[in-house]
Order: structure tokens, then C-alpha cells, then sequence
């Protein structure tokens, strides 16, 4: 297996530095992204600077030696890492996704182990989903204690977001104790990561393979599922999926006002010089600015919910709250990545689709990204509590009703 070298990583110790330096990163990064060459390249560079930043340790409570970041400040790392390339985006999402699960059910040594490397600059990684199972739900990867009492773990992941480059990778198995947790570290025996990701967007995210080959589990780096999964477990990976949105619908929209200045011709009827005149065009980019100014609202308003929800957590009402607003950031973040992304096209001219420009890759990340978790379902859990006074949920409820089935036990 390949290690990572990690440069010195930065220790970030304000909230507003971390805004700041996101921004500088996002900006080396999108003169990486501007480049068609790179399309298909590792994110090598690239994730380099989220870990060398101190990005990726923000997360971390500051009673182990972080910043213990509010999640509207790591909310907004993700969107401005995402106006550069959504894929890196999402690297830095997921890193932030696992080590929420790090500081819960683990040993404290194992805890402490984890967290001290990621304040070190390095990454973890998922290998959650499957493929070719009835559903989701349907794990075939799975952990088995055999006849001389060990833990083994065997199968294969994919959508496994970050795992490639990432220090640490976090999976869940089935098992005849139910939904099993388990962290390894990338140099474990019988772990072998596959760089097979080849979708026509979202490259950068590199969500390939994870082969597992009769790995003997240390049990202190795995957790079994005690109880049902929290009615909010999924809020916060959510919200960093409408940050990745917003940040593509805005990089997409910037991209778009560079080239009109600079590069596009007024169309012949207009009457006027610069495409940058034409009261079409500006009625349109007004239009693209309102669809964007939107979905960055109501992502920061999700963001407030939340961090007012992480300090009363019992509050019912505020939960509900959560998962409405945080529905509703998806639905718009959703909405202004694809309408700017495909739409600018109609503004530019012809000459915006030669691939030098690479204008395109907004379109394909945005398009690949916003199938990660269909929307319509976010909109009808929203629907039915308006129309119905139905409780909002997420497909939490789904999980615990099939694990009270024993779905991972099979």
C-alpha cells in the first residue's frame, strides 16, 4: 500500500481564519480546476492543501486540541472549497462526515489516536455504499468472528468517497451482532484500494473501489450498533452536500461572468458592443444571482438551526426545524447548481464549449453530485409534514426499521 507523505499541517485558531484560509485554498484550486488536463488526474495537489491549510482539523473539539468549529464555519469551508472543484468538496465533506463518527462509540485511545493524526493533516475516507444489493440497506460486506475467536472482515465498497487518498478509511459491515463500525488504518493487511472511479463528473472525489480480504480486526477499531441511529444522524452530512451545491452553482456562476467579460461576443441584433451589455443577458445573470443568493441563504440559515440545535439537542421543535432546513438548503442548493451550471451555455456562445475553457465541468460535477441522494425524497418528507402534520424524518427511520429486521444481520 502506498503512504501518504503529509506536509506540517497548519494549526488554525479562529473561526474567521478558517473562512479566510478556505478561501485562499479554494483559489489555488481553481486555477487547478481551470485546466482540462486535471480532469482525470489524483487530487494529489489538491488535498495537499485542504490538510497542509489546517482545514481538515478544524472539526476537531478543542478539549483534544482543535478548533472545535462551529458547523456553520466548516459549512462554509466546504461551499468555498467546492466553488473551485465540487469534487475536493466533497473530499473535504466526507473527512468532516467520519470524524464526527470518530468521537463517538470508539475507545478513547483509538479516539485519541485517530484525532491526533488528523491534527497531523491526515484524511479519512468512507466505504459505506455498495453495489448490486435489493437497496442500500443490503450489505454483503461483512464481519465474522471465527472458530479461533478473531474478527474478520470480508467484501468490497464503492462510492467510497476520499478512501484512496485518505490516512484513515471508516466502513460499515453486516454482522450477526448487527451494523458494524470499523476503522482501518490504509496500511492494513487485506485492505487494498482501487483507483477506479470514473464518472463524468465529481472526478476529484475519487469514489472508487475498497476490496476487504479476511482482515483480522483489532475490536477496539470496531463499534456495533446499540440502539436505533439518531432521528437527525443524517443532517450533517446533508448540509455538506447543499454546501457542495452552493459552492458549484457559485463557482459556476463566477466562471460565467469572467467569460462574458472577457471573452464573449455581443449577439448581432443587441445594438451593442460588449455582451456584458446586452439586457437580456443581464436580466438572465440576474436571474442566475437570485437562484444563487437564495440557496446561500437558506444554507446559512440551516447552518444557524444547527448550531442552535447542537447546543439544546432535546428540543423537539428545533429538530424538526433542523430537518426542514436543512431540506430546504438541499432543494435550493440542488436546484441553483444545475440551472447555472447547464444554463450559462445559453449566454456565452458557442465558442464557451471548447474544451480549453472547461466550462463544462460545473455542469458534470453539479449533475453527478445531485444524484447522491435523490431530492424528491427531501421534498416529500417536507410535503407531508406541511400537508399532513406528518413528523419530517430522513431515511433514518428506514435504516432502523430495517435493522430492527435484522437486514444486518444476514
Amino acid at each position: 500500500m502506498t503512504t501518504i507523505e503529509h506536509p506540517p499541517a497548519r494549526r488554525i485558531t479562529h473561526e474567521a481564519e478558517a473562512i479566510d484560509i478556505a478561501r485562499q485554498v479554494a483559489g489555488e484550486i481553481a486555477a487547478l480546476a481551470a485546466d482540462p488536463e486535471n480532469n482525470r488526474q489524483l487530487p494529489r495537489r489538491q488535498a495537499e492543501l485542504l490538510s497542509s491549510s489546517g482545514l481538515t482539523a478544524i472539526g476537531v473539539p478543542t478539549q483534544f486540541g482543535g478548533l472545535g468549529a462551529s458547523v456553520a464555519t466548516i459549512v462554509e469551508t466546504v461551499r468555498l472549497v467546492s466553488t473551485a472543484d465540487g469534487g475536493v468538496g466533497q473530499l473535504l465533506q466526507i473527512h468532516n462526515v467520519m470524524l464526527r463518527g470518530v468521537l463517538g462509540g470508539y475507545p478513547d485511545e483509538v479516539r485519541d489516536r485517530v484525532l491526533a493524526d488528523v491534527l497531523a493533516g491526515k484524511r479519512l475516507g468512507n466505504a459505506l455504499a455498495e453495489v448490486g444489493g435489493k437497496n442500500k440497506f443490503a450489505l454483503k460486506t461483512r464481519v465474522e468472528r471465527r472458530a479461533d475467536g478473531k474478527l474478520v472482515l470480508n467484501g468490497s465498497k464503492f462510492y467510497s468517497t476520499g478512501a484512496y487518498l485518505a490516512e484513515w478509511i471508516s466502513l460499515t459491515a453486516a454482522s450477526e451482532d448487527g451494523g458494524a463500525g470499523v476503522l482501518l488504518h490504509r496500511d492494513t493487511p487485506g485492505l487494498t484500494l482501487v483507483d477506479d472511479w470514473d464518472a463524468f463528473g465529481q472526478q476529484h472525489s475519487v469514489s472508487g473501489t475498497v476490496k476487504f480480504d479476511e482482515i483480522v480486526l483489532d475490536e477496539r477499531f470496531v463499534t456495533f450498533r446499540s440502539g436505533p441511529m439518531k432521528r437527525t444522524g443524517l443532517t450533517f452530512p446533508q448540509i455538506l452536500h447543499a454546501a457542495i451545491d452552493s459552492g458549484i452553482a457559485a463557482g459556476a456562476l463566477q466562471a460565467a461572468l469572467d467569460y462574458l467579460r472577457e471573452h464573449a461576443r455581443a449577439w448581432v441584433e443587441s445594438g451593442v458592443e460588449r455582451a456584458s451589455d446586452e439586457p437580456h443577458i443581464i436580466r438572465q445573470v440576474g436571474e442566475y444571482a437570485v437562484a444563487l443568493r437564495g440557496a446561500e441563504s437558506v444554507l446559512r440559515e440551516a447552518a444557524r438551526v444547527f448550531d442552535a440545535h447542537e447546543r439544546d439537542p432535546a428540543d423537539k421543535a428545533l429538530e424538526d426545524e433542523l430537518i426542514l432546513s436543512v431540506a430546504t438548503a438541499r432543494a435550493h442548493a440542488d436546484g441553483a447548481a444545475l440551472k447555472i451550471a447547464s444554463d450559462l451555455f445559453s449566454l456565452l456562445g458557442a465558442s464557451a464549449s471548447l474544451s480549453k475553457w472547461n466550462l463544462d465541468r460545473f455542469w458534470r460535477d453539479a449533475r453527478v453530485h445531485t444524484t447522491h441522494d435523490p431530492i424528491r425524497w427531501r421534498l416529500h418528507n417536507v410535503g407531508n409534514y406541511y400537508l399532513n402534520g406528518v413528523d419530517p424524518g430522513e431515511y433514518t427511520a428506514v435504516l432502523n426499521a430495517k435493522e430492527a429486521q435484522g437486514a444486518t444481520r444476514r
